[in-house]
């Protein structure tokens, strides 16, 4: 890095300018909290996007993710390796489902499904989101996404995709019927807010979903 430079704006010359980045230098974590090159402590609230909840520099988590690197860091889905399996068998355990499929991102897992619908019900029926989501930022998972910020720069997408009011339960009873492939929804909005489903609002959906099959 050149001396008159610093991370800040060397990181804005490198980097496509896809993220607004918080202007601190971390320098490690601890616990539940961050710090900075200059010492100072945050709490972090953002957990790496709800997916580091159990925090930073655990030992018993550092200790198995080196016990791991021993063996290998990865091996591509044309291996089969007892951990993965252990881990699948875990969260079918607590999920209640009978099938797993491991992806990357949550975009990804969109991306998954949506293929599986189209490859069930062809282009047929109809697939619906809740207004104010966030799905992702690849195609598909784009166009369930109710943001238009994120998706006007990108249209046209995806067809058949229609978008339901956040926790509108007369519109969820209007428009679900038999020609409805899938409802896509986040039990807490992050991208809008913390907007979370009611649960009035679930338990229609899951009727309409036993109604229809």
């Amino acid at each position: 890095m050149n001396q008159n430079e610093n991370i800040f704006s060397l990181e804005k010359k490198l980097f496509h300018q896809t993220y607004n980045r918080i202007p601190l230098e971390i320098s490690h974590g601890e616990g539940v909290h961050l710090f900075t090159k200059n010492g100072e402590r945050y709490l972090d609230f953002f957990a790496g996007l709800a997916v580091n909840a159990l925090g930073y520099a655990n030992p018993r988590i550092n200790d198995a993710i080196i016990k791991q690197l021993d063996k290998f860091s990865h091996l591509s889905n044309s291996y089969i390796s007892d951990i993965q399996v252990e881990l699948a068998n875990m969260l079918l355990k607590y999920s209640g489902l009978n099938k797993i499929f491991l992806t990357n991102s949550g975009t990804e897992a969109v991306e998954g499904v949506l293929k599986l619908l189209r490859k069930y019900y062809g282009s047929d029926k109809k697939i619906y989101a809740l207004s104010d989501s966030f799905h992702g930022r690849t195609y598909g998972a784009l166009s369930l996404t109710g943001r238009e910020k994120y998706k006007k720069p990108f249209l046209p997408l995806l067809d058949g995709i229609q978008f339901i009011t956040f926790n509108k339960i007369n519109e969820l009873e209007k428009y679900v019927d038999e020609n409805t492939a899938a409802v896509f929804l986040e039990l807490i909005q992050g991208e809008s807010g913390i907007n979370v489903v009611s649960t009035e609002f679930v338990d229609t959906l899951l009727m309409l979903k036993t109604k229809y099959n």
